[in-house]
C-alpha cells in the first residue's frame, strides 16, 4: 500500500466561487449521501445533529427535511461557504431548525461552545484534518453519553492510480486513511469498539456508539 499523501483542498476565495461549487456540488448529492438522511431517521428520539465541514449546507437540509423534529448545527471553516449555505437554508426555509457556524473543528473553544448532541457526523472532511486524532477527540466530546459519532471518508487503495479518473480524484484518495488507520486512530483515543463499513469503490464509514464504548461491549464485529 503506498504511503498516505497529505492533501488540503483550497477554500474558495469569495462568495461567487463558492456559489458555483455548490451548485457542482448538489448536482451529485443523491449519489454522495445515499440513504444518510434515511438513516438518521431510523434512529429514533435524537433531536439534535451536528455536522462537520458542512460547506453549503446540501446534505444539512437533507438531514432536516428527512427528519422534521430535528435540529441541526453546521460547522464549517469557510466564512464564503457558510455564506452561501445561508442563502440555501433561507431558500428551503429551514432557518428555524439549521444552525450555521463558522469554525474549525480542530478547535476546543469552539468546539466546547457548540455543546452536546445525540449525533455527530462529518463526510468527506476525515482526509483533511491536519490533526485527526485531535479532531476526532473533540467530536467525541461533542457527543452525548447515549450518541453517535459517524465519519464518511474515501479510503487509500493502490489501484487508485491506475484508475482513469482526474488528477484531484486520485489526490483525495492517495491523502485518505485505510481503515487499518482509522483503526489505529481511535485506539490512540480508546475506542476500540466501533462499526466499519467498507463501500465499492472507495469508500469507508465508522459508527462509534459512546455508550457502547464507555461500556466496553462491541457495536459490530
Amino acid at each position: 500500500m503506498a504511503e498516505r499523501r497529505e492533501h488540503q483542498e483550497e477554500m474558495a476565495t469569495g462568495v461567487e466561487e463558492a456559489r458555483e461549487w455548490a451548485e457542482s456540488h448538489r448536482k451529485y448529492a443523491a449519489m454522495m449521501y445515499g440513504k444518510f438522511p434515511e438513516y438518521v431517521k431510523s434512529l429514533g428520539g435524537i433531536t439534535s445533529c451536528l455536522e462537520i465541514g458542512s460547506g453549503p449546507a446540501t446534505l444539512t437540509a437533507m438531514v432536516a427535511e428527512c427528519n422534521r423534529r430535528l435540529h441541526v448545527t453546521a460547522l464549517d471553516i469557510s466564512p464564503h461557504m457558510v455564506a452561501v449555505a445561508r442563502e440555501y437554508v433561507a431558500e428551503k426555509k429551514l432557518h428555524d431548525r439549521i444552525h450555521l457556524v463558522i469554525g474549525d473543528a480542530a478547535d476546543e473553544e469552539v468546539m466546547g461552545g457548540l455543546g452536546q448532541f445525540d449525533l455527530v457526523y462529518s463526510f468527506f472532511s476525515l482526509h483533511h484534518w491536519e490533526d485527526p486524532k485531535k479532531v476526532i477527540g473533540n467530536l467525541l466530546q461533542a457527543t452525548t453519553d447515549e450518541g453517535r459519532l459517524y465519519l464518511h471518508d474515501f479510503r487509500r487503495v493502490w489501484w487508485a492510480r491506475y484508475v482513469p479518473v482526474g488528477g484531484r480524484d486520485k489526490r483525495v484518495i492517495a491523502a485518505a486513511y485505510t481503515p487499518g488507520e482509522v483503526r489505529a486512530l481511535l485506539g490512540q483515543l480508546g475506542v476500540h469498539h466501533y462499526e466499519s463499513r467498507q463501500a465499492f469503490p472507495c469508500f469507508q464509514s465508522v459508527v462509534v456508539a459512546k455508550e457502547a464504548t464507555a461500556m466496553q461491549t462491541p457495536v459490530a464485529s
